[in-house]
């Protein structure tokens, strides 16, 4: 098994004042932050108003930006929506989380703002057993930390962990 830290690159984009997103996080200090979502795997071609609109149908939505390439244009998939009260973020996480939208299946949680303290928290782990379940894992690694978010990567038609790389290479070379 192989283990290896990564870095959350949205965290570095939207909360670098000189990207433009600022205006979108401004506010969320007096809620402890329990009102600002972001939306991850969004589809490519959903616009920010599609952004708004499917949000809006949990409750009364503050702001929404869908997080653009600053070059061409296009959507990074993924946004940002933050409602006046918390209890419609929470009912949106609950509803939303795992909606299928297109051939997308999107993630809602609750935005934190960049710190050191959650800088490179992504942990990647590849070679795992195949019949290593999800809930082995995070008991794996509950003793070193709370585990805000885990998945285990599954072969669809299977349902057996997905092997890591180099092994699937080497199987589709023979």
């Amino acid at each position: 098994m192989a283990v290896r830290r990564g870095n959350i690159r949205y965290l570095k984009e939207v909360y670098d004042m000189s990207n433009g997103y600022e205006d979108h996080m401004v506010g969320d200090e007096g809620k402890d932050g329990k009102t600002n979502l972001i939306v991850n795997y969004l589809p490519q071609s959903m616009s920010q108003d599609e952004l708004r609109s499917l949000f809006s149908s949990i409750g009364e939505v503050e702001s929404a930006k869908l997080v653009r390439d600053k070059v061409a244009g296009h959507s990074l998939g993924y946004g940002f929506v933050n409602y006046l009260n918390p209890s419609d973020a929470d009912r949106a996480i609950s509803t939303l989380n795992g909606l299928r939208l297109q051939s997308k299946t999107i993630k809602v949680s609750f935005a934190r703002p960049s710190s050191e303290t959650i800088k490179d928290a992504n942990l990647y782990i590849s070679g795992l057993p195949r019949n290593m379940a999800q809930k082995d894992v995070e008991d794996m690694f509950t003793g070193y930390g709370h585990i805000i978010n885990s998945r285990v990567l599954v072969d669809q038609a299977t349902g057996r962990t997905l092997l890591s790389e180099e092994p699937l290479l080497r199987a589709v070379l023979k």
